[in-house]
């Protein structure tokens, strides 16, 4: 989450040199004077957009985080429509956020968010719309059984990546 907080600042902060430069500019070139009197405008680098690897390994520690906090709105986002109906027909709930609320219960102290993924984790399948993050991948990162760890699949919707399968 920190990461998460750390890029999104350095991204707002990117985003509004951006504006203050393009001010600058439209304002020097209304006067020709100003335009040679003002000091070079430093370049400006564009980040590349993240690695889909890194974005699923954000996808799927977003879901845990909001699955530690109860926010089934917020983990139900990270799901591809059917699992939110799974999550929707599990005993008791109506709905994606009534299952995330059931699953949060049923994990106690237990915190989804403690395991950690990486990138090189991550396997992306069929031209770059499906992934696999393995359960023996993520057992041996995180010194667990892979027999009790989850693989999850992921599959790339028009609104970004989505967890299709958790198991």
């Amino acid at each position: 989450m920190v990461l998460t907080a750390l890029l999104l600042t350095a991204a707002a902060a990117l985003a509004s040199c951006g504006d203050d430069e393009a001010g600058g500019t439209e304002a020097a070139s209304s006067d020709a004077a100003a335009t040679s009197a003002a000091p070079p405008t430093p370049e400006t680098t564009t980040s590349a957009p993240p690695e889909p690897e890194q974005t699923i390994v954000d996808v799927i520690n977003t879901f845990h985080k909001a699955v530690d906090a109860d926010n089934g709105k917020r983990a139900c986002a990270q799901l591809t429509s059917e699992l939110r109906g799974v999550y929707a027909q599990n005993p008791g709930a109506s709905t994606c956020p009534g299952g995330i609320s059931q699953l949060h219960d049923e994990l106690g102290k237990t915190k989804l968010s403690s395991l950690k993924f990486a990138p090189a984790d991550v396997d992306v399948t069929k031209k770059g719309k499906e992934a696999v993050v393995s359960h023996k991948l993520i057992a041996k990162r995180n010194g667990t059984d892979p027999e009790k760890t989850n693989s999850y699949n992921l599959e790339r919707e028009r609104g970004g990546w989505k967890i299709s399968y958790i198991g």
